[in-house]
């Protein structure tokens, strides 16, 4: 997803699964913003299809531009 193979060898993956037991998920990607506009991190949150329940489930800083190309990925 997005630039993420660039983070994946730093990363600590895992299964994710809600406490209530459920492995269903809505997901979403969210940006946060560096004052020229150009993207400083991205996290990726799910929200349990059963109970609601959100997280992040990964985030990672982007230290390179232009980013514009990451708005067009998701």
């Amino acid at each position: 997803m997005l630039d993420s193979a660039d983070v994946l060898d730093e990363a600590d993956l895992g299964e994710a699964a809600c406490p209530c037991g459920n492995e269903s998920f809505e997901v979403a990607v969210g940006f946060a913003g560096r004052a020229d506009g150009e993207i400083r991190w991205v996290s990726v949150g799910l929200r349990c299809t059963r109970d609601g329940v959100l997280g992040v489930y990964a985030d990672w800083k982007i230290s390179y531009s232009s980013t514009a190309h990451l708005f067009d990925q998701v």
